[in-house]
C-alpha cells in the first residue's frame, strides 16, 4: 500500500481510496480464488493495515479504507455481515458474474446471446444498486467490452433503467479507467453512452484508475476529465457527496 499512496502524493493527489478486492464469500473456502481476490482470513489484516496507513499518512493525503464487493444476488446477508465488521469508509459494487461466467470471459459468447447476458447484468446492476451495501458502483459496462456488439436499441432499453436505478439509490457511480488501458480505446467504464444516461439522472460520477500496480495511479485522469467536460460536466472542482458510509469526492452532474 505504500508504494501505491507514495505514487499517489507524487501525481499531486490530495485523497487516495485503497479498496483492494475483497474475499469470494460467495464460495467455499477461506481462499476460493487465488491470485484473484484475497482470502477470506486476510480481510482483517488488511483493514488494519489500511487504517495504519490513514493515521500515518494523514498530514500528506487524505486515505479512505474501501474494499471491492462483488455483487452476488442472494447473498446480500452474508456480504452485509462482512462488510458491517470493519471500518470502511466506502465499498465499490461489482457485479463480476453472470450466470456461471465472469464479465471478463471470452469463451461464454460461443454459446450465450449478447442480448440475453447483457440483460441480465444490467439486471443485476441495478439489484447492487438498490441493495443499499455500495456506496459506488465500479466499471459499469464493463462486460460489453469482452463481448460482441449489440444494437443502439437495445442499449437505449437497458441504460436508461439503469441510470434511474443508480440515481434511487444514491450510489455514485466510478468512472474507471482502466477501459482505456486494457481495452486501448477511446472508452472508459462506463461508455459515454451509459455515462450521457448517467448524466441525465443526475448521478455523482467519482474517478478511479483501477490501478493494480502503482505506477498505474491516476491513469487516464485527464481523459476522463475531457470525455466528463465533452458531457457537459465541470471537472475543476470535484464536491464532497454524502453515499451510505460518509462521503467521497465526485463530480455532480446536476
Amino acid at each position: 500500500m505504500v508504494d501505491y499512496l507514495e505514487s499517489a502524493i507524487a501525481r499531486g493527489m490530495t485523497e487516495f481510496g485503497v479498496s483492494d478486492h475483497g474475499p469470494a464469500y460467495f464460495l467455499p473456502g477461506d481462499h476460493p480464488l487465488p491470485g484473484t481476490q484475497m482470502a477470506g482470513s486476510e480481510l482483517s489484516r488488511y483493514v488494519d493495515e489500511a487504517l495504519c496507513h490513514q493515521e500515518d499518512y494523514a498530514d500528506r493525503i487524505a486515505v479512505k479504507v474501501g474494499l471491492e464487493a462483488d455483487f452476488i444476488e442472494g447473498q446480500e446477508a452474508v456480504l452485509g455481515r462482512v462488510l458491517e465488521a470493519h471500518p470502511f469508509d466506502y465499498v465499490l459494487g461489482s457485479v463480476h458474474y453472470v450466470g456461471n461466467a465472469s464479465v471478463f470471459s471470452r469463451a461464454r459468447w460461443q454459446t450465450e446471446r449478447a442480448e440475453d447476458t447483457y440483460a441480465e447484468y444490467y439486471r443485476l446492476v441495478q439489484l447492487a444498486a438498490a441493495s443499499g451495501l455500495f456506496d459506488s458502483l465500479s466499471h459499469l459496462t464493463v462486460i460489453e467490452a469482452y463481448g460482441p456488439p449489440v444494437g443502439d436499441d437495445l442499449v437505449t432499453r437497458l441504460y436508461a433503467p439503469v441510470a434511474r436505478a443508480v440515481a434511487a439509490s444514491g450510489c455514485t457511480v466510478e468512472i474507471n479507467t482502466s477501459g482505456y488501458r486494457k481495452m486501448g480505446g477511446d472508452e472508459p467504464f462506463p461508455n459515454r453512452r451509459m455515462l450521457r444516461e448517467l448524466i441525465a439522472c443526475g448521478v455523482p460520477l467519482t474517478f478511479g484508475a483501477d490501478s493494480h500496480r502503482p505506477d498505474e495511479v491516476g491513469f487516464g485522469r485527464e481523459r476522463a476529465a475531457a470525455l466528463l467536460h465533452e458531457l457537459g460536466v465541470r471537472t475543476d472542482a470535484p464536491q464532497r457527496v454524502s453515499t451510505r458510509r460518509g462521503s467521497l469526492l465526485a463530480f455532480r452532474t446536476r
